[in-house]
């Protein structure tokens, strides 16, 4: 496989994560509760699968990877940053220090993103 497809392989996986994500923090600042609600299980879900040290899908891992190089700079927490955050917006809406945390991770996945695009166009 070339750079280039290997590439927009591993962007293609990003997106998918980095687009779930971004559509969940839209819908759960919706101000229909069942919306919201809906929001907080499907993020609550996929921080989970990001971490889950079992999976056996190469694109949760990268992704795993990615937000363990990340979120240290970010937080200091690492990953632990989203088990913890799972466990809270499974039972509750966030607050705001962990709107402004899923927001972290959600930037480190678009930072990822632009970073591996760059590379699909040859400018890195």
């Amino acid at each position: 496989m070339s750079d280039t497809g290997l590439y927009g392989t591993v962007y293609e996986q990003l997106r998918t994560y980095a687009e779930k994500l971004d559509r969940s923090l839209v819908d759960l600042r919706n101000p229909r509760p069942e919306v919201a609600k809906d929001a907080r299980s499907e993020i609550a879900k996929l921080l989970r699968e990001i971490t889950n040290k079992h999976s056996m899908n190469p694109a949760t891992r990268f992704v795993a990877i990615v937000l363990k190089q990340e979120l240290p700079a970010i937080s200091g927490q690492g990953l632990s940053l989203c088990n913890s955050l799972a466990n809270a917006i499974d039972h509750r809406a966030p607050n705001q220090l962990e709107l402004t945390q899923l927001e972290q991770i959600a930037i480190a996945l678009d930072k990822e993103c632009s970073i591996t695009l760059a590379r699909v166009k040859g400018k890195r």
